[in-house]
């Protein structure tokens, strides 16, 4: 299936990583954080001073004990970080320099659908997989009517897909194959850029393939669903990132439990921007050291759309590819207004860099504008592809109109399909947070 996408906005930004690798060896010290995971109610399993192994459970979910956190690596835990109402907020472990970053697991082939779920569940493997609606860990128990797989990112400074699977071929086929016993032989959709380097994807059998063009957000899953399996109330779909699949292929093909990844840095307060290769957990403090254009910069896990900032200690969230770094605004321009702009960005043609449309942009964390009210406005539908009225939806989110939200197609969305709606917003709202406590209200009344 070809389809395209014409409402949408790609943003060029200064930043962009080439295909090389950087040097990053691995840190000492591992955080793993419970809010990488939406909304779980972690249980702690372990204490400060206790050791553990690659695949130890840290903590479960005080909702369903079944859904374990494990630990990336093998070494000591240092410190239990909590915060208001001692939240759990990171655990600390100092990793074993010489032990280890994988470990291997004895178990019989599984024969059925069960059998799968269940060892991804014993062995941390389970949080790979995500739903929709809501984007939380799915229930072990539930049937998906189908299972997504978004092999390409339209987000701003995206990372090439196929320079994160290099050497994970085999074993994301395998990956597909467990999978598809797991969700019971739902079908299982590959979302590909029309014209990219689709060699691994295209060599996939017993799976559906989909080519999408058009700008962002033609590469969020979101979009994807909405346009091949929309889902409605009460229906389920899994999605997962390529390289999860990989390695929940890796574990039932070689019994090897490992929780690496391939991840890129960007953006415009980089140096040197390239691929890296981590494990879930480490500090990546030391991929900065030297390698920042100024001091005051804001890190962040993912893209700069949507992606989650980072404090002292940053790490690469779980289901995360990609870090960006941009200069932190804030600055006061005189004349602003009043200037040209040949390096600004505006949607709406107020600066004369609209006459270059090639050019990269390096932007920073400014507003440039205050927050009112919102406005009756069209701007929304511009870069918004659902065939949904995001005005009146994003007003029922706002006052957690539960009906109204369910009535505009709620369950089609998530907080990261209004990220270019948040962009562009004349009233500075924050919609993303305004629709993740409106799903949050939602799954609440659900139970």
């Amino acid at each position: 299936m070809h389809i395209t996408i014409n409402k949408g906005l790609d943003l060029r930004l200064a930043g962009a990583a080439p295909d090389i690798r950087l040097d990053f060896a691995l840190p000492e010290t591992f955080h793993i954080c419970p809010s990488d995971f939406r909304w779980i109610k972690p249980q702690l399993l372990v204490q400060a001073g206790d050791h553990v192994e690659v695949g130890s459970p840290l903590f479960h979910d005080k909702q369903d004990e079944r859904v374990v956190i494990v630990s990336p690596v093998t070494g000591t835990v240092q410190e239990i970080v909590r915060g208001e109402k001692r939240v759990i907020e990171e655990i600390t472990i100092a990793r074993d320099v010489n032990a280890p970053t994988k470990k291997s697991v004895l178990f019989d082939p599984p024969t059925t659908g069960d059998e799968v779920r269940k060892l991804l569940l014993q062995n941390g493997l389970w949080p790979c997989l995500r739903q929709r609606p809501y984007s939380t860990i799915p229930d072990p128990d539930a049937q998906p009517k189908s299972v997504f797989i978004p092999c390409f990112d339209s987000n701003p400074l995206a990372p090439d897909f196929h320079v994160l699977m290099r050497g994970k071929e085999d074993d994301f086929r395998y990956g597909l194959q467990m999978l598809q016993q797991a969700a019971d032989n739902a079908p299982i959709h590959l979302c590909v850029r029309e014209g990219a380097d689709n060699q691994l994807f295209e060599s996939i059998e017993n799976v559906q393939k989909h080519y999408f063009r058009g700008p962002h957000p033609a590469g969020n899953v979101g979009t994807q669903i909405h346009r091949i399996d929309p889902i409605d109330k009460g229906e389920t779909v899994w999605f997962l990132d390529p390289q999860e699949v990989a390695r929940i292929g890796r574990f039932f093909s070689r019994h090897v439990l490992q929780f690496d990844k391939t991840a890129v840095l960007t953006g415009p307060a980089v140096k040197s921007a390239g691929y890296f290769d981590t494990v879930y957990g480490a500090d990546l403090s030391m991929l900065f050291a030297d390698n920042l254009t100024q001091e005051n910069v804001r890190i962040i896990s993912g893209s700069i759309l949507s992606g989650s900032k980072l404090g002292d200690s940053p790490t690469l969230a779980f289901h995360d590819r990609q870090i960006t770094v941009i200069a932190e605004g804030g600055q006061r321009e005189i004349l602003g207004w009043l200037l040209p702009g040949l390096k600004k960005w505006s949607l709406s043609h107020t600066f004369l860099a609209w006459l270059t449309p090639k050019r990269p942009y390096a932007v920073n964390t400014s507003l440039h504008g205050g927050r009112r009210t919102v406005m009756m406005t069209d701007v929304y539908d511009k870069v918004f592809p659902f065939d949904l009225m995001p005005l009146q939806l994003l007003k029922a989110c706002e006052i957690k109109d539960i009906e109204q939200m369910e009535a505009l197609g709620i369950y089609e969305v998530d907080s990261e399909d209004f990220a270019l709606c948040e962009l562009v917003c004349p009233s500075k709202k924050e919609w993303q947070q305004i629709v993740e406590d409106a799903l949050l209200e939602l799954k609440m009344q659900d139970q």
